[in-house]
Formats: structure tokens, sequence, C-alpha cells
């Protein structure tokens, strides 16, 4: 899909009130989408929109939806064609994070999550996916679907099960609806960042053994030394998804770590299974202090 100075073209963005979901946005209002911002908090929604407003003359409009309630994102479908026929691309960037051991972490928690990072997302396809595949009968255009996933997805340590769980699901879903949507010339990219300095950085709830101080001081140094930003994510997004891939590791040590699993699987294990203090429970090694996936 072209997403270089686009004309008449509507983006849809969950969780674009801040974060990666703002910084895409508004590279996406650089290059002359329209957009809908979509998120819970509508006095952080008119912030934004006001913000992307000022750099760049492109309508914004904004919508104030919980992902995880069903009737609220069902009403997104009519918003949208208050703008136009359908959403031309969607990137849904809404979605939460904690940390905990599978045992320490209460049922609660993970429904949470995955009412969020998997339900929440596939509910905002099912409400907006049909007018994008009505449309394309009509005009045969290309359009686009971004899903906000995590390194996590694919490369995982103690105390990342439920959180990583939900961002495998992401990648799985993305690689079905690859194939599923192809025909109507949809395209999927599933985004992989590494930790990026997000204001979700700041709200890692952790359960059990995770929450003590000294992971609450791992995970703030790997959100400082991430090697990529929200910017630079951003314009790393929109190439993406102009190349049609699939799934894109985001960062220097995600990527590396992407690449490394798929050559040397038992090595990579072993290696993230050391680094993170082996069969120990020390609570200073019970999370990766290597960049991995927010």
């Amino acid at each position: 899909m072209n997403v270089y100075q686009v004309k008449n073209k509507l983006a849809v963005v969950t969780g674009g009130s801040s974060g990666i979901g703002l910084a895409i946005a508004t590279e996406l209002a650089k290059q002359g989408f329209s957009l809908l911002l979509v998120a819970r908090n509508q006095q952080k929604l008119d912030d934004a929109a006001k913000q992307i407003t000022v750099q760049y003359s492109t309508p914004v409009h904004t919508a104030s939806v919980d992902v995880t309630d069903i009737e609220q994102v069902k009403s997104l479908a009519d918003k949208v064609k208050e703008i136009g026929p359908c959403a031309d691309l969607i990137v849904n960037s809404a979605g939460i994070v904690s940390g905990g051991f599978l045992l320490d972490t209460p049922l609660e928690e993970w429904d949470r999550l995955y009412q969020f990072n998997v339900r929440g997302l596939v509910s905002v396809l099912q409400s907006l996916l049909p007018d994008m595949q009505k449309q394309f009968y009509q005009d045969g255009q290309q359009r686009h679907i971004v899903n906000l996933a995590s390194a996590a997805g694919y490369m995982n340590t103690r105390g990342m099960a439920p959180y990583g769980s939900t961002k495998a699901g992401v990648i799985s879903l993305s690689e079905s609806l690859a194939h599923e949507l192809a025909e109507e010339n949809i395209g999927i990219t599933a985004v992989c960042p590494e930790f990026v300095k997000t204001p979700i950085g700041e709200k890692v709830t952790l359960f059990g053994r995770m929450d003590h101080p000294d992971i609450h001081k791992i995970i703030h140094k790997n959100f400082d030394k991430s090697t990529i930003n929200v910017d630079q994510l951003a314009v790393k997004t929109l190439q993406a998804i102009a190349k049609n891939k699939l799934l894109v590791p985001m960062g220097k040590q995600a990527g590396f770590l992407y690449h490394l699993k798929r050559l040397l699987p038992k090595y990579t294990f072993n290696l993230i299974n050391k680094s993170t203090g082996g069969k120990g429970n020390n609570h200073k090694n019970t999370l990766v202090k290597s960049n991995k996936g927010a």
C-alpha cells in the first residue's frame, strides 16, 4: 500500500492518544492521511489531535472508545462512515503490559491482558473489516492493517508468559489474516518492538516474584537503553507497510534475537536462560537484562 503523499485516505489508530500509536498517527498525518484517533481518555485524545493539527493540515477525528467494550467498538464502524466509506489503514496500537510468573499471575490479570491485547484488537477488526472488504469490490484499492505485537511474541524469558503469549497470539493472528485477506488486497504487518520508551513503561504492573525493586530497576533500564525511539519506529512502520512486510522486528536487539533464534534456536534458548539466572530464583535474575520486547 502506498503510504507516501496520499490524498483522501483514512487511518484509524487505536491507542492513538500517546506513545507508539500517536507517533505512527503523526507520521501518517505528515504523509497526508486523515486520522481517526481512538483511545479511552477524551482529554488525551483532544490533546493529541491538537498536537497533530498544529504540525499538519490534515483532518483529525477522535473517538473515545474502550477496545474491551464490544458495544463501544461496534460504534467505530458508524464513526468511520461519517468520515468516508471505510478505513484505508487500521493501526491496532492499543494494549497493556504486565509481568509475572505463571503461578504468580492471577487469572484476572491473564483475562485483562487478553481482553486488551487480543480480544480488543479482534473486535476492532470485526467492526471495521467488513466495510474495507466491501469497498475493495467497488474500487479495487490496496488497504492495510498494522498490529502492534512485540519481540516478546517470539522471544521470551521467565516472568513473561502472560504478556508474551498475548503478543504471540497477535503474531499468529496476523499471519492468518494475511492469508484470509490477500484476495481483497488487504496487507498485514505485525510490528514487533523491543523495549521502547513510552508512557506505558511507567505503568508496568508486576506480580509475585517479579514485583521486586531490582526487577523494576531492570525494566526501567531496558526502556532507557532501547535502540529505537517512537519516531524511528513510526518511520519504519510506514516503510514496512509500503513493502507489505508481514513481521517486522523493531530495534537492533529485537532484530538480532529474531534472526538468532531462527538460525540457532537451542543456543538462543540457553543464552537467554543463562543471562536470566538459569535455574536459580534470584530476584535480580528473573528478567532478561538485554532488551527483547515490551
